[in-house]
């Protein structure tokens, strides 16, 4: 099976995408670890710090396995609009409104990065693509 570049890009570009929704399942584990946490102060009345140093070390695992997941995402959705020159009417919007998103983010650079890019190349993205012909 033979995928052209742009079939290749689509692919790269849609599970980047996709990869962004980490962040929000690692920050409904960190609420819910906070959460733990607060608790175990509650019952123990913070005498016992092993029990919340664990539910601390719960919290920072869930966010870093968020981030780093969506960090994947983003390098993903950089190199299907860079190397692959995937361009589709989703994607620019995809980039207008996460790259404005995360600009408020740890990502800035990617944010400004994905929203210059898109304004940038505007055009490409919103020119109508030609039908694939079958070879």
């Amino acid at each position: 099976m033979n995928e052209s570049p742009s079939q290749s890009g689509a692919f790269i570009a849609k599970l980047g995408a996709w990869l962004q929704l980490a962040q929000f399942i690692g920050l409904a584990g960190t609420v819910k670890g906070m959460m733990a946490a607060f608790d175990s102060l509650k019952t123990t009345g913070g005498g016992d710090p092993e029990v919340l140093s664990g539910a601390i070390g719960e919290v920072l695992i869930s966010s870093a396995v968020g981030i780093a997941i969506s960090f994947i995402g983003v390098l993903l959705v950089l190199f299907s609009i860079t190397a692959c020159r995937y361009r589709a009417v989703w994607m620019f919007w995809f980039l207008c409104l996460y790259g404005g998103l995360i600009t408020f983010s740890y990502f800035l650079p990617f944010g400004l990065f994905f929203l210059i890019f898109a304004l940038m190349k505007k055009d490409e993205f919103l020119r109508p693509q030609a039908p694939a012909m079958a070879a």
